[in-house]
């Protein structure tokens, strides 16, 4: 049975990486023969920075909830993010790892980007200045470059990654500009999904929600349905579904520690919120995950294994 979030100082399904702080790794995403979907259990890499870069085939990314992706996309993952990926047997793409240590002295001279690539994000909205081929092309570079043996290695690598995490950084503040500016609906549904992550569960009702960000109720109300398609309530209700789904898949805390952890008032409260909106008892939910985790796994490349990422709930 699973308890814990596995941990790599290396790539995924590698326990044996050193940590160093020039560690930099470039790997392939390849199409496969096979008829089931694939991919990376949910897991954590302390000290190392990741991106994805994914071309095509259908994907899907869970850090603080599943995404579907849509491709060509480039995934951003800072160092001690808790992330999965399924893929289909048609993905293709690229990954680029590199060391926590070694992002800081690239970027030392430039602080604020360094602060825009601390934080998770999914970029599928290119444009003509940053398109996902400049961005791959200069992916393919690094590539190259670290398994050469050419005179001038290290300068070529600094300014292929620099130039990198410019256009990253650009493209993160056109995408911003474009949907703050005339999506006000958008940037009070950031401002609520954060005022969900600092509540517990009950603590507020959504009227003080809406109060907060000075709108009304009704108002909340209907960007959450053009959003997300769900009331208010709905999305408050999924967000401690899911904290506690990762609790009980994750931890080995008891259902009634689980209950205190998320601030209810008793386990026997918990229990029925958990079943109503899951139509499992919390127990019987996680014995289902154990399961699953303990189902067969398909091969991967190399001889691992991959086990199926969670459903989410």
């Amino acid at each position: 049975m699973t308890t814990d979030i596995a941990r790599y100082n290396g790539i995924y399904g590698d326990s044996r990486a050193r940590l160093s702080h020039d560690y930099l790794q470039s790997q392939l995403i390849v199409p496969r023969q096979r008829l089931t979907d694939w991919g990376l259990k949910p897991h954590l890499h302390e000290n190392l920075f990741q991106l994805f870069f994914l071309e095509a085939g259908r994907a899907a990314f869970e850090a603080t909830a599943l995404v579907e992706l849509v491709t060509p996309c480039l995934v951003i993952i800072p160092a001690n993010t808790v992330h999965g990926f399924t893929f289909s047997p048609q993905v293709k793409g690229r990954t680029l790892t590199l060391a926590e240590t070694l992002l800081d002295t690239i970027l030392q001279a430039t602080p604020g980007v360094l602060v825009e690539l601390n934080t998770v994000h999914i970029l599928a909205d290119f444009n003509a200045e940053v398109s996902f081929a400049d961005l791959l092309a200069l992916e393919q570079q690094i590539h190259a470059e670290i398994y050469s043996e050419l005179p001038g290695k290290q300068l070529a690598l600094n300014g292929y990654f620099k130039l990198l995490f410019v256009k990253i950084f650009r493209l993160l503040h056109h995408n911003r500009r474009k949907e703050e500016s005339p999506n006000r609906a958008l940037h009070y549904f950031r401002e609520f999904q954060k005022a969900i992550e600092r509540t517990a569960p009950f603590e507020k009702k959504i009227s003080e929600f809406a109060r907060e960000l000075k709108i009304t109720q009704v108002h909340l109300n209907r960007i959450c349905q053009a959003v997300k398609g769900r009331t208010a309530q709905q999305i408050v209700q999924a967000h401690t579904i899911r904290k506690a789904h990762n609790y009980l898949v994750y931890t080995s805390l008891s259902v009634a520690e689980i209950a205190y952890e998320l601030q209810f008032l008793d386990p026997g409260y918990f229990t029925r919120f958990f079943r109503k909106q899951t139509g499992l008892a919390p127990g019987a939910y996680r014995a289902k995950a154990y399961r699953t985790d303990a189902a067969p796994k398909t091969a991967a490349p190399g001889g691992r294994e991959w086990p199926p990422l969670p459903t989410a709930p």
